[in-house]
């Protein structure tokens, strides 16, 4: 069930676009709040978002905020703090790093994930845990 605060609840038409279908855009694009790309990009995303990429949209970048759905193409190094979604029309290649991760039936993911409640916030693997919980000898 969808959050009723959440802007990509599948009503994300009130999300400004930041770049329409056919439009290109190369270099840093700095997020100030919820936004949408449905045209092409290559550079670098970073800011809070929340972030969507259309369906028809293409983005060869680096992309650093807090919550990413994807339904287009992504291809990049890409870190988010809360959560990343990729819809069923997704199609990312790249290395990916978040605490939550949600993947469609149909989406396609080349590449390395790393998601659970302790993935590194630089990226990295997992956490290791300073108190793991074994048999006690």
């Amino acid at each position: 069930m969808p959050d009723p605060g959440d802007p990509f609840d599948g009503s994300d038409q009130t999300a400004p676009v930041l770049l329409v279908e056919g439009a290109e855009f190369t270099g840093l694009l700095a997020l100030d709040g919820p936004a949408r790309i449905e045209g092409r990009l290559r550079g670098v995303v970073i800011g809070p978002g929340p972030l969507r990429i259309g369906p028809r949209a293409n983005v060869e970048a680096r992309v650093e905020t807090d919550v990413l759905v994807v339904a287009g193409v992504l291809a990049g190094e890409v870190r988010a703090s809360q959560r990343i979604a990729l819809e069923a029309t997704a199609r990312v290649r790249g290395d990916l790093s978040t605490p939550s991760f949600s993947l469609a039936e149909g989406a396609l993911l080349e590449g390395r994930c790393t998601a659970g409640r302790r993935a590194r916030p630089d990226g990295g693997g997992a956490e290791s845990d300073p108190n793991p919980k074994g048999p006690s000898a």
